[in-house]
């Protein structure tokens, strides 16, 4: 994203909690709520609510896993999305987004509107002047900018509050009554819930729940985005739950259902305690307007975000923004302009005007539910080892059921509206993404695969390398068949089903009679049989040399050849040599290694297959730096999302004098934040020695990771040496050099 400017640097309260439940406590709870429990009695409202709040709760636990796990810039729903699932879904559900909330804008002043002329009906002919003077007076709030907009609804809020109150104190000043509430208890006693009614009702009611957002439109200008999203996004959620709940049950029980149908806001003014009414109407207005002016501050944020990506260059001029703050001043100007066109419209068409609008922002908000929720899916169910957010109460299905239930609710409130809303969706997809379907033919499931494995292969091949979806690549390489057990079985731990194993031996057989090949094609065989027999899904190679002195030149063509486009190995597994004739070959290999690029790790002392639990230790990452540090704990954390080794806890140790020991905790305690890693934290000040430290701490770990850098040609033998001594005794060991290829940040 192109954005460098900051923006207003929000708090929770002010930037997320306060937009938020501003804008879900609005125009439906004063003019539809009432009349939503007359119509539908209290149970089917009930529904309704619970219904909406469980495609708000789900589309909140997807905003708040995507938001905790990468750095969140402008943009909102938009940036999120398009961070996950790329430009194509990005795109298109950014500008239908931004339409429902240039339409949401109208929605909410027109509500404004029909509450006024209620208490004026004098006013019903200029309704179009009544609704467009508080939307320039709002747009000029705006366009001062969004802290004066921020300041004003701590205000909004004191008002909403207290008209909240004389709402609870209205319904118990009409007397609320069990028999009152047992006649409002179903839609129409004794028949069955009318389906096109219910449907006609959630439409109205959902823009109630979709106010959640309005501080995540602001993503841009809070402090600290990973924090205040999840924190603000659920407590609005929460607190809209429980009003809405509380409403709902007075309403039933202190007014008939005539009256609730017939004109439900005025008898919550005419109810009202010592001639308060008033603040009702002063609540609704407040919440009304503050919700319209939230959505204008907001949307326009997302249009410039969008802009801002350069991905259609007509829209780059909206990208524009002014002063430090970046403030979009043309974005504004096109969303008053649509504003303005939806009002006249609405004030040209009297009668449903509130409730038609509502339908428009329903359906492009529950497109936006739908691929929110399906881009937190994925990236869960992906299980890149950059996924970790930092908020833990998601899981994937909750983003596949928020997805069925927004396709679902959509195709039941309007089937024709969803599907050519939709298809808006997928033009602008494709339009995007500018692919060409090829099509395949044959009867074979392979023929399928393979085409559809060659495009995707294409499509990886031109998309740019980053940290952030760097995924284990693992080549073992094997030795005899007790030995590379172990590295295999350690390996596909590691890779835990992220990335691709693969398992090459190179063999020195004889050139005599054409058996070479005969014998590598068995090997090869008896390979895949032990991939079966284990459940380890790896990629046998079987290389095969005339004699020992090929052995490392077959293996150091084999590392620079074995790829397939981007497929190609970024950590090389591999024993401890034991035989003192091959420790100059085995370091020389490690240097070639190192010179590729690629990472090396080197298994030791690994425990056997037959013992009974391995993980009877912590894991021990002995921290010198990033360097290596960066693999290793990502290496620990693949580790433990394998079901073996999930419980087992990852120990950061570093050594340090005493007098730098505060500092090494606060880096340590950065480290760990910043990772989105659960560790605990060992600061050793009480060994000067990195050998008596490193067996004082780790004797008992169930697997240590430990940073190397390839010794150079002379040093072999010694650094060979160093590490039997070091290693001699302690628990299974993994020896580390990075190559660089990843950020713990990410």
């Amino acid at each position: 994203m192109s954005q460098t400017k900051k923006g207003y640097q929000f708090n929770t309260f002010s930037g997320v909690f306060l937009p938020s439940i501003l804008t879900i406590l609005g125009v439906v709870m004063f003019m539809r709520l009432g009349t939503i429990v007359g119509d539908m009695g209290v149970l089917g409202a009930l529904g309704i609510l619970l219904f909406a709040e469980s495609i708000a709760v789900a589309t909140g636990l997807s905003i708040c896993s995507i938001s905790t796990n990468t750095p969140v810039l402008s943009g909102g729903p938009y940036f999120l999305i398009s961070r996950s699932l790329g430009p194509g879904f990005g795109s298109s559900i950014g500008l239908t987004y931004y339409v429902s909330q240039s339409l949401a804008v109208p929605f909410y002043v027109i509500g404004f509107t029909e509450a006024v002329v209620t208490i004026f009906p004098s006013l019903a002919p200029y309704q179009f002047w009544v609704s467009t003077i508080p939307l320039l007076i709002l747009f000029g709030i705006a366009m001062i900018g969004a802290d004066w907009a921020i300041r004003a609804q701590y205000g909004i809020f004191a008002i909403l509050g207290i008209s909240i109150i004389v709402i609870v104190l209205a319904a118990v000043s009409a007397g609320p009554t069990a028999d009152q509430f047992y006649a409002n208890l179903r839609a129409v006693p004794g028949k069955r819930l009318d389906i096109l009614v219910f449907a006609a009702s959630f439409a109205v009611f959902f823009p109630a729940v979709t106010g959640f957002l309005a501080g995540v439109n602001l993503s841009g200008d809070l402090e600290d985005a990973r924090k205040s999203i999840p924190k603000g996004t659920l407590w609005a959620i929460a607190a809209g739950f429980v009003i809405y709940t509380t409403e709902i049950l007075l309403f039933g029980a202190s007014w008939n259902r005539e009256l609730l149908i017939e004109n439900a806001y005025g008898v919550l003014v005419k109810s009202a305690p010592f001639h308060t009414g008033f603040l009702i109407f002063a609540g609704m207005a407040a919440a009304t307007l503050s919700s319209a002016l939230g959505t204008l501050i907001g949307a326009p944020r997302i249009l410039q975000a969008f802009a801002a990506d350069g991905i259609l260059t007509p829209l780059n001029v909206f990208s524009k923004g002014r002063g430090r703050s970046n403030d979009p001043v043309i974005a504004m100007l096109l969303t008053l302009l649509i504003s303005l066109a939806a009002i006249w419209w609405g004030t040209q068409s009297p009668g449903n005007t509130l409730n038609a609008v509502a339908e428009l922002v329903t359906m492009f908000t529950l497109c936006t539910y739908a691929i929110i929720n399906i881009s937190a899916a994925v990236e869960d169910f992906a299980a890149n080892p950059s996924f970790r957010p930092q908020f833990h109460l998601f899981h994937w299905t909750i983003g596949c059921y928020g997805a069925v239930a927004c396709f679902a609710a959509a195709l039941f409130i309007n089937a024709l509206c969803f599907i050519a809303a939709f298809a808006v969706v997928a033009a602008i997809f494709l339009f995007v993404r500018r692919r060409t379907l090829a099509s395949t033919f044959g009867d074979a499931r392979r023929g399928y695969y393979f085409e559809h494995i060659r495009r995707d292969l294409i499509r990886l091949d031109s998309l740019p390398v980053d940290a952030k979806n760097w995924r284990p690549q693992i080549l073992i390489l094997a030795g005899a068949e007790k030995k590379h057990r172990a590295l295999i079985r350690y390996g596909s731990w590691l890779n835990n089903e992220r990335g691709i194993l693969s398992v090459v031996r190179i063999m020195v057989v004889p050139q005599d009679n054409g058996t070479a090949e005969q014998r590598r094609r068995r090997t090869f065989q008896d390979m895949r049989r032990m991939s079966e027999e284990t459940g380890v899904v790896l990629f046998p190679q079987v290389i095969a040399t005339a004699d020992e002195s090929e052995f490392d030149k077959a293996l150091n063509i084999f590392l620079q050849a074995h790829s397939f486009g981007p497929l190609a190995p970024n950590i090389v597994l591999s024993g401890w040599p034991v035989n003192q004739d091959r420790i100059d070959a085995f370091f020389t290999n490690l240097l070639t290694i190192k010179r590729l690029r690629m990472n090396s790790l080197l298994l030791i002392n690994p425990s056997r297959e037959e013992e009974e639990d391995p993980r009877s230790g912590p894991i021990d990452i002995w921290w010198r730096g990033r360097k290596n540090g960066s693999l290793m704990l990502i290496l620990a954390h693949l580790l433990t999302c394998n079901r073996f080794w999930h419980k087992t806890p990852i120990r950061l140790i570093r050594m340090a004098a005493s007098d730098q020991k505060k500092e090494a905790e606060r880096e340590l305690l950065a480290l760990a934040e910043n990772s989105r890693i659960e560790t605990t934290m060992v600061v050793v000040t009480d060994e000067d020695d990195f050998d008596a430290a490193f067996k004082k701490y780790s004797a008992d770990a169930s697997v240590i990771f430990l940073g190397f850098i390839p010794p150079q040609p002379p040093d072999f033998q010694s650094f060979h040496d160093r590490i039997d001594r070091q290693l001699a005794d302690m628990p299974t060991t993994f020896l580390v050099a990075s190559a660089g290829d990843t950020d713990i940040d990410s």
